[in-house]
């Protein structure tokens, strides 16, 4: 059975030895371990490959054994690596070498040829370890910039095994990573995946450059770069996967016990809501104007100087009763990546230019130390702390410390309680390939106002866009944004944030797990790695779809919405994805229409509930969407408003045909075991899945042929899908069926999704109305004839040929011509299709999209918040705290350093 091997640097679990001598496991800390580890757990086809953090030489070989099969019963291989070995290829090469320089900070980097020895014959250990074991057909899912060299290695030995490769850091440009004395080496060792991911579409262009310049290969429209020529010749994908987090987790442990005292001693100390603090501040403020005037005062003696004192104890006093007192956090290891010094400064500078801060906002600062080993960490410790003590020495006061700095690591659920205590989070990192921690806060905060204040060097700027987007080196651009994040009104922050919610409830760690190896087997089947759905395509499709009106979803079922199965019946939908499907077809600006080759019968029972619109038998039959709500008989049983079928015009008819070609299909069951036939209203169909495929094959075209030769002259064609000979009338097709709706002029973003023949007329009216509208928007079209069609599915007949009303919705007013027309095609096979994408399962994550971006638009165009007085002092700095959620020019500062 084919497995998922996942590769990184350390294991997800890490192993402690008891007084008893036996181990325990403790799940590791990090991004990573909490985006995959997941995954891993509730996969038994799944091995986790790692460093054990355990040094082979200070351990006895009987010790060595048993944390090997301890480890191995968690589907854990540990690597076991010598301390000269974590010296040179961990600590040296890959964190001295290569972190600096793919932050940007290559003046930071060393380049010792040692370090880049040992880093390859690690490289070449891991690869040792993963050949004893590994399968042909398994996959390997290698991750980020410690194992580089990897991929190649291991395709040199298995030349069809699927390996991908994800970097969670950012990649330089080609200018920066020219620098690396050895990147062609690693750019031609990453040739060896299928599949390379980045965070963002800018770090896959990076690289695509360094590639360019380094090795001399382009990339082909999908994304590809060609690597050999011929029948030897394979393809490297590249593409963006942006890692998300787990939202619930975070949501959950925000409103734990331990959490919540953790909240509630921060407001506690910074004096919010509370009286104790306030007539601190007052008592403070009298204290100070009393010594400014007696001569006989404990401050006396400098009477005759400036009071700094005195006017930041008033101020904070005289601001008390307009507002609640504020809290800033921030969550960060001690790096020189994050921005703690520029940061900082930024406060200062707050707090300095809008005094009315002072005593009213509390900055709680977690920095945990890392490589304290390290000398230029060492002198970050020590720059941190000075600043920390210089602007608490400044401003604070007898009851008010404005900075409260915490250098240890704390578990989630304490981390929680900062977050859920924060009016603001200050994340301004100078280079970050994602940073998770502005995602944590915005979970943390699920339903409740505060701002963020995020970098534009960080991937999340590209996600998170009503934050407040700043450049981390511009301190006069942080300080307003800090400012403006302060003064912002609680239904505003709620509205930003409820739209970056949205989005983050669906963008999870496990999505994000879950597309990269769906893509990753895509990459690795030459029969659908062309026209593949790229992410930046489906974001721009995700776009489109938010900023349109009137919204049309066209939607196949067998084989696009779930997996062809060997009986029919077995195909019927299971809850989640009628709670997909009522989701989707829900949302107020959105038609959707299922567009099967099933009977009338049975998409009534199984989609008659939904407020979708529903299109059987090829379109030989069609329903418009149902309005109203469902109710529940004395059973308990859903029954929702009665449906209207019509029946197409001009069908030939079945008592003339059918027992001709019936006669003929039955030659075939017999001669084909297990095949059968299914009857339909308009149309015969002979299926063979659940026979011998060889001899099923043969018989499909001696069926075929006998069957053209009679069906013309019946107005019938023959139609060849997924295992499935059809008959259906010449004049029926889903193209036909769907061309009322698309043109009728109501919609301006049309999406169609299907998996077989019968579904490329669907995308052929899809595509031929979108060139013809688009055409027409420059000329004076009378549209009364396609308006007179869309009447006519207004007024239906019903089975028995009454008259009656639909219950769709009434023709909206005529929009623009739709801007948006996506045709994807689901699986392998020819198509005229604009995209691809895989499996059901991908339709299913594609329209989960949609539904998040719909919720997303309509949280942030809620109601308009009403504007906030201000008072006297904040006026005259108004020019200054004008913020927009938008990113500031590059500052001068950032280009000296990118020169160093």
């Amino acid at each position: 059975m084919a497995r998922l091997i996942i590769v990184s640097n350390r294991l997800p679990v890490s192993l402690h030895a008891k007084p008893d001598g036996t181990y325990a496991m403790k799940q590791s800390i990090g991004g990573l371990a909490t985006a995959i580890g997941p995954y891993h757990k509730s996969h038994n086809d799944c091995l986790w490959v790692g460093w054990s953090s355990i040094d082979p030489d200070a351990c006895p070989k009987s010790e060595i054994k048993s944390v090997t099969e301890e480890f191995k019963s968690r589907r854990c291989v540990p690597i076991f690596l010598t301390q000269k070995e974590i010296d040179g290829y961990y600590a040296g090469y890959a964190n001295d070498t290569l972190w600096p320089l793919f932050h940007d900070f290559a003046h930071e980097a060393t380049f010792d040829s040692s370090t880049w020895k040992v880093y390859q014959e690690v490289n070449q250990k891991f690869a040792d370890a993963i050949i004893e074991f590994v399968n042909p057909d398994d996959t390997v899912w290698i991750q980020d910039y410690h194992l580089m060299l990897l991929p190649a290695m291991l395709r040199s030995r298995f030349p069809k095994l699927k390996i991908g490769w994800f970097l969670h850091i950012p990649f330089p440009s080609p200018e920066i990573f020219h620098q690396l004395p050895n990147g062609k080496e690693l750019l031609e060792g990453l040739m060896g995946a299928d599949l390379l991911g980045f965070h963002t579409e800018d770090f896959c262009v990076n690289f695509l450059a360094s590639v360019r310049a380094l090795l001399g290969l382009e990339v082909d429209k999908d994304g590809r770069i060609p690597i050999g020529s011929g029948t030897s010749q394979r393809f490297v994908t590249v593409d963006a996967f942006p890692i998300g987090i787990d939202y619930g987790l975070y949501r959950r442990n925000a409103h734990s016990s331990l959490a919540q005292a953790m909240r509630h001693g921060i407001e506690a100390v910074s004096g919010k809501r509370t009286r104790r603090v306030s007539t601190s501040l007052t008592a403070e403020s009298e204290a100070a104007a009393e010594a400014s005037d007696q001569e006989e005062n404990w401050w006396s003696a400098h009477t005759s100087d400036e009071l700094p004192e005195v006017e930041l104890a008033q101020s904070a006093a005289a601001k008390r009763g307009t507002e609640d007192n504020k809290v800033v956090v921030s969550v960060d290891r001690l790096d020189y990546t994050k921005g703690l010094p520029e940061r900082l400064r930024a406060f200062d500078l707050m707090l300095s230019r809008y005094p009315e801060w002072v005593g009213h906002v509390t900055y709680y600062l977690l920095a945990t130390p890392t490589r304290e080993d390290v000398e230029t960490y060492r002198k970050l410790k020590d720059q941190v702390d000075q600043l920390v003590g210089e602007i608490n020495g400044k401003y604070s006061l007898l009851s008010w410390t404005p900075i409260h700095y915490i250098t240890r690591s704390l578990p989630i659920k304490p981390v929680c309680g900062i977050y859920t205590a924060g009016d603001v989070a200050l994340v301004t990192p100078l280079r970050d390939g994602m940073n998770l921690v502005a995602k944590e806060y915005l979970a943390s905060r699920d339903g409740r106002d505060g701002a963020l204040v995020l970098s534009d060097e960080c991937g999340a700027a590209r996600e998170l866009t009503d934050a407040f987007i700043v450049n981390p080196y511009d301190t006069e651009a942080v300080c307003e944004a800090l400012h403006s994040a302060l003064e912002i009104g609680s239904d505003e922050a709620k509205r930003r944030n409820a739209a970056m919610q949205a989005r983050l409830k669906y963008r999870t760690a496990g999505l994000w797990s879950a597309e990269f190896l769906s893509t990753l087997r895509q990459v690795s089947d030459p029969r659908m790695a062309d026209r593949r759905l790229q992410s930046v395509q489906r974001d721009h499709l995700v776009h489109e779809w938010g900023q349109s009106k009137r919204k049309l979803v066209l939607c196949d079922y067998d084989g696009t919405l779930t997996q062809i199965v060997r009986t029919p019946g077995r195909a019927k939908p299971t809850h989640r994805l009628l709670d997909l499907l009522r989701e989707v077809g829900s949302i107020p600006d959105v038609d959707l229409y299922l567009v099967s080759g099933r009977t009338r019968e049975t998409m009534d029972e199984w989609f008659g509930c939904l407020p979708i619109g529903l299109i059987a038998e090829h379109g030989a039959w069609h329903t418009k969407p149902i309005e109203g709500t469902t109710a529940k008989n004395a059973d308990g049983r859903t029954i929702a408003p009665k449906r209207y079928w019509r029946r197409a015009d001009g069908l030939p008819d079945p008592d003339e045909w059918r027992p001709i070609i019936e006669t003929i299909m039955n030659k075939s069951v017999a001669r084909v075991p297990q095949s059968f036939i299914e009857y339909k209203s308009t149309d015969l169909a002979w299926h063979y899945r659940m026979s011998d495929q060889k001899l099923a094959q043969e018989q499909r075209e001696r069926l075929v042929d006998e069957l053209q030769k009679v069906c013309p002259q019946y107005g019938l064609m023959v139609m060849r899908n997924a295992k499935v000979i059809e008959v259906c009338p010449a004049n029926v097709s889903k193209g036909e069926a769907v061309k009322p709706l698309l043109e009728s002029g109501r919609y301006d973003f049309v999406l169609a999704l299907g998996d077989d023949t019968t579904d490329e007329t669907m995308f052929a009216s899809v595509s031929g109305c979108a060139s013809a509208r688009n055409k027409a928007d420059t000329h004076d079209v009378d549209n009364a004839g396609v308006v007179k069609m869309v009447d006519s599915m207004e007024t239906t007949t019903t089975v028995d040929g009454s008259s009656a009303e639909s219950n769709g919705s009434k023709p909206a007013k005529k929009s623009a011509a739709p801007s948006a027309a996506w045709t994807i095609k689901v699986g392998a096979g020819d198509t005229n299709a604009r995209s691809r994408i895989a499996t059901p399962t991908d339709t299913g994550r594609l329209l989960g999209y949609l539904v998040a971006e719909s919720e997303a638009v309509a949280a942030g165009t809620g109601p308009a918040p009403k504007a906030k007085p201000k008072s006297k002092s904040k006026a005259k700095k108004a020019s200054k705290s004008k913020t927009s959620a938008k990113p500031t020019p590059k500052a001068a500062s950032k280009t000296k350093k990118a020169s160093k």
